[in-house]
C-alpha cells in the first residue's frame, strides 16, 4: 500500500528515536491517494500483453509457454456478473485437449489447462477479463542461524512487549496465516486457533498432491490446516514447519519452554494451508528446492483469501499474513501485470473489510524492488532488518516496501512442540501482522490505510539507498503506535 498524500512530518518520517513526529488527525473516511499503477522496470507492461478488441488480457509469458508446451495450467478471471460454470463449460468445449481443473470454488475465476486452440477462443471471449499462468511460489526462509535470538529480542526491539504490558495484546482480534498449515497441538497456540481451512491442489500431470487431510483440494474446520500429516514429512523431517513459525511470531503466547510472547499473544489464529506437495524434480529445482518440495499455486492463494474475506467479520480478522512469493523485482506497483497482480482483487476486498494483507517483500536481495505479491499496491510489503536496525543483505527493498521489521535469527514454534530460529522476510512480515492486531484493538475504527499511516509515522526511521535514491522507511514500533490509545484509556 503506497501512501502519497500525507502531511510532511509523515511523508518524511521525520521522527527521531527520541522524539516522535505527531501523526496527522485522522477521520474514519480518510484514505491516502495511491500512485497509479505504472509498468514496472524489467516487467511486462499492460500494453505489452496481448488483448483482443473486447477480450481478455493474456500474459506474454503464457503465450510463449504454450508455444513450447501442449498445455499450460492457467487462471481465467471473469468480468463482473459472469457465470463461472457457464464460461468454464463453454471453454472446455473449445478443444479436446484443454480441460477445466477447478471451477466450483470461486465466483470470479476458474482454473484450466489451456492449449493453443483454447487460448485462441479465450482471446475472443468478451466475458473474460484476464488469462495468465497459475504460478507456483515458495515459502522459504534463509535458514537457521548459528546464534539464534528469541522472540524476546525482536518483540522488545519493536516494543510489542511494552504495548502488551499497556493492555494491547490483540484480544478480540484474529490474525490469518496463509502458509503451510499449523501444529494446532503446539503449546504456543493452546486455545488460540479459532479456525482452519485448506486450499491445496492436486494435479497428476504436474506431480502435485494436496496437503488437505481429507485428500481433497479444499477443507474447512478443525484439523483442516494440520501441519503434522504424513504428506508433510520429507526425508524423515516435517516440511510444513513454516506456517507454525510464522503464526508463533504473530500471535504465540508464552508457555514453559517458549522464547517469549509473540507480538499479539491474545489474538486468535486463523490457519489456512495453501501449499501442495510437489513430486516433480524439475518444478522443485526451478525454485531452488530439491524434490519433493512444498509449493503454492496462485489459484489456491486466491481461494484462501476469498475464504478469509467470508469469515473476516465473524473472526474480527485484523491481518492476513502471506510470507510467500517470488519472481522478478518490481520497482513500481505491479497492478498492470495480470500475473504479478493476480491476488489484487482479493487484497482489495480484504482492505474494504478492514483487513490488512501483510506480505513478505522477498529474500532475493533486490536493491530497489520487491517480488509478487508484495508488489501489489494494496499489499503491506514488509522488508527485514536486524537487531541493530540495519537492513539485512538478503532483504528486497526500495520504494514499494511499506515497513521493516526484525527478520534475523527469530526463534519461534515448529511442529512437534519445539522452537527453532529462522531468518528471512518470512519472519519480518508476521511481526507487522501481529502489530495490526494490536492496532485493531487500540483503534477499532481505523481503516487499513489509517493504521499503516500511523505505523509509518511512529516507526523508527531507517535510511538507505535504493537504485541511487535515498529512501527512508519506518521499522515498525508497536509501543509508539499504540501510545496515544494507551494515554486515552488511562485518562
Amino acid at each position: 500500500m503506497r501512501l502519497r498524500s500525507l502531511l510532511a512530518c509523515v511523508a518524511a518520517l521525520a521522527a527521531t528515536s527520541a522524539a516522535l513526529c505527531a501523526p496527522p488527525a485522522l477521520r474514519a473516511d480518510t484514505r491516502p491517494v495511491r500512485e497509479a499503477p505504472v509498468p514496472p522496470d524489467g516487467a511486462v507492461a499492460l500494453n505489452a500483453h496481448s488483448r483482443g478488441a473486447s477480450g481478455p488480457v493474456v500474459s506474454d509469458e503464457l503465450v510463449e509457454e504454450i508455444q513450447t508446451r501442449s498445455r499450460v495450467r492457467c487462471i481465467i478471471e471473469l468480468k463482473p456478473d459472469q457465470n463461472v460454470g457457464v464460461v468454464a463449460n463453454d471453454i472446455e468445449k473449445a478443444s479436446e485437449s484443454g480441460r477445466v481443473l477447478k471451477a466450483n470454488g470461486s465466483s470470479t475465476f476458474f482454473v484450466a489447462e489451456v492449449d493453443q486452440r483454447t487460448l485462441d477462443e479465450l482471446r475472443k471471449d468478451p466475458r473474460v477479463r484476464a488469462v495468465y499462468k497459475d504460478e507456483l511460489s515458495a515459502a522459504a526462509p534463509i535458514g537457521a542461524p548459528a546464534m539464534p535470538r528469541g522472540l524476546d529480542v525482536s518483540t522488545d526491539l519493536i516494543g510489542s512487549n511494552r504495548a502488551n504490558a499497556a493492555g494491547w495484546t490483540g484480544r478480540g482480534t484474529t490474525v490469518a496465516v496463509l502458509d503451510t498449515g499449523i501444529d494446532r497441538r503446539h503449546p504456543f497456540f493452546a486455545g488460540r486457533v479459532v479456525g482452519e481451512a485448506c486450499f491445496s491442489s492436486s494435479d497428476a500431470r504436474s506431480g502435485t498432491v494436496s496437503l488437505c487431510p481429507n485428500n481433497r483440494p479444499n477443507q474447512t474446520g478443525a484439523g483442516a490446516a494440520d501441519a503434522t500429516t504424513a504428506r508433510c514429512v520429507v526425508d524423515g523431517a516435517n516440511a510444513c514447519y513454516h506456517g507454525s513459525h510464522v503464526a508463533g511470531i504473530a500471535a504465540g503466547r508464552l508457555v514453559s519452554g517458549a522464547p517469549s510472547n509473540g507480538v499479539a499473544p491474545e489474538a486468535g489464529i486463523l490457519a489456512v494451508q495453501v501449499f501442495s506437495r510437489l513430486e516433480n524434480p524439475l518444478s522443485c529445482a526451478s525454485l531452488g528446492a530439491s524434490s519433493p518440495c512444498l509449493l503454492s499455486y496462485t489459484s489456491d492463494q486466491k481461494l484462501a483469501l476469498e475464504y478469509v474475506a467470508r469469515v473476516a467479520r465473524a473472526y474480527r480478522v485484523a491481518a492476513a499474513n502471506l510470507s510467500l512469493g517470488g519472481g522478478e523485482p518490481f520497482t513500481r506497483a505491479c497492478d498492470a501485470d495480470p500475473a504479478a497482480s493476480a491476488l489484487k482483487p482479493q487484497f482489495d476486498a480484504l482492505e474494504r473489510l478492514g483487513v490488512a494483507t501483510v506480505v513478505a517483500a522477498g529474500n532475493e536481495g533486490f536493491t530497489s524492488g520487491v517480488t509478487s505479491p508484495a508488489c501489489i499496491s494494496t499489499a503491506v510489503a514488509v522488508g527485514a532488518s536486524d537487531a541493530a536496525d540495519a537492513l539485512t543483505s538478503f532483504t528486497n527493498r526500495g520504494p514499494l516496501v511499506d515497513l521493516f521489521a526484525p527478520g534475523v535469527a527469530i526463534r519461534s514454534a515448529v511442529p512437534g512442540g519445539s522452537y527453532v530460529a529462522m531468518t528471512g522476510t518470512s519472519m519480518a512480515a508476521p511481526h507487522v501482522a501481529g502489530v495490526f492486531a494490536l492496532m485493531r484493538q487500540a483503534y477499532p475504527r481505523f481503516s487499513v490505510a489509517q493504521t499503516l499511516q500511523r505505523l509509518q509515522a511512529t516507526g523508527r526511521r531507517l535510511r538507505y539507498s535504493a537504485g541511487g535514491t535515498s529512501i527512508t522507511t519506518a521499522r515498525v514500533a508497536a509501543d509508539r503506535a499504540t501510545a496515544a490509545a494507551t494515554a486515552r484509556t488511562a485518562a
